[in-house]
């Protein structure tokens, strides 16, 4: 059993370090917006619940360095049971440049969730590219310039830098740190021309493409952005880049509590049949089977004290290029990372990616209240 699991980890390390890599090397392959005149664009939000953060969202959407002509915002209200709506429609009312809309999915019955929000807002977008961020995010006055800059005529999905704000405590600053890790790995396997994962809080993407690649499809609410993202890959619509410039850089909150931050990481892992390319699947099964394995090594090191002389190095190793790669992810945005935090983060990061990873396939995905379709 011993030499079984010796081996295994050591062929599935082997595999995160050639990961590592594909990362570090992507990150040196992103797309820079380039200067072009404005076109109409059409900003697409799905809100739910937001009635403490959409007026935040809108005046940052509202105070864009853009035409207030060349862009429309559209607000889609998931059946909201707080005022959202209410102020997504004062605000549209009370405004006289860009256009604002609100519309309302409470008469409908079908409770598709985010991705049923957005193409209904598609739906009546007049802009031929399509942005989105969540309600509870702030977007930087360059944000519409510059993700537009990317659309070369080639390109047809630009994802962009989304970062959380930590609050004063550890544990908001661990969310953070290891959101900042999510985004580091989505440019970079962006850049390396292999794309898994994206942020649906900065996003943008042709509406033909959309189209073309027939949306979220009908596979239930965890078919997301990501979902469209690879889609648009496989089937040769158009190229996927991925937006490096700082400036572009859309921001959240960490989440509140554990509790919320456990179901949002549990949901996101839960996508286990959403991908077209067979290939992603399996990337993805042998990234996580290091996690586990290297979980199960460190237990059975408790009781056979001699694999601590496999475990240790391994660690090492991992932390190592862990740092590398999210040191160069915060250089590009602008962030700093606390050594004793990354520690903490490094030595949750295998029991907390095994357990997320296990518990996310066997448990109904909650979202505000809600339970999503697998």
């Amino acid at each position: 059993m011993t030499l079984v699991l010796v081996i295994l980890l050591l062929a599935s390390f082997t595999f995160y370090l050639w990961f590592l890599w594909t990362v570090w090397r992507g990150l040196g392959h992103l797309s820079k917006p380039a200067d072009a005149p404005p076109r109409y664009v059409s900003v697409v939000v799905a809100a739910r619940n937001e009635n403490s953060t959409i007026k935040r969202c809108l005046e940052s959407l509202l105070d864009q360095d853009y035409s207030s002509d060349a862009y429309e915002i559209i607000i889609v209200d998931d059946h909201s049971t707080d005022g959202t709506l209410n102020i997504a429609t004062d605000t549209a009312a009370a405004q006289t440049k860009t256009k604002i809309s609100a519309i309302s999915l409470r008469e409908e019955h079908k409770l598709g969730g985010k991705p049923n929000a957005i193409a209904r807002g598609i739906q009546h977008a007049r802009g031929d590219i399509i942005f989105c961020t969540d309600a509870d995010c702030i977007v930087p006055r360059q944000w519409i310039r510059s993700m537009s800059g990317c659309f070369e005529p080639s390109v047809a999905f630009v994802a962009g830098p989304a970062l959380e704000i930590p609050s004063a405590s550890i544990v908001s600053k661990l969310q953070s740190l290891e959101f900042l890790g999510l985004m580091t790995t989505a440019a970079g396997l962006i850049g390396y021309g292999k794309p898994i994962i994206c942020s649906g809080a900065n996003i943008a993407y042709r509406k033909s493409a959309f189209l073309q690649a027939s949306g979220y499809g009908d596979q239930g609410s965890s078919c997301d952005d990501e979902t469209l993202m690879q889609r648009i890959l496989t089937r040769n619509i158009g190229h996927v880049v991925f937006n490096d410039d700082p400036e572009a850089t859309v921001v959240t909150s960490s989440p509140a509590s554990l509790r919320v931050f456990w179901q949002q990481r549990t949901r996101w892992a839960a996508k286990r049949d959403r991908y077209e390319n067979p290939m992603i699947l399996w990337k993805l099964i042998l990234l996580y089977s290091f996690f586990g394995v290297f979980f199960l090594t460190v237990i059975a090191a408790l009781f056979e004290p001699t694999l601590w002389f496999l475990v240790v190095p391994v660690f090492l190793l991992k932390s190592t290029g862990d740092f590398l790669v999210l040191q160069r992810g915060a250089q590009m945005w602008r962030q700093r990372i606390s050594l004793p935090h990354f520690l903490i983060a490094e030595l949750l990061h295998v029991p907390y990616i095994s357990l997320a990873g296990l518990i996310a396939q066997f448990t109904s995905m909650r979202w505000k209240g809600r339970t999503l379709e697998k």
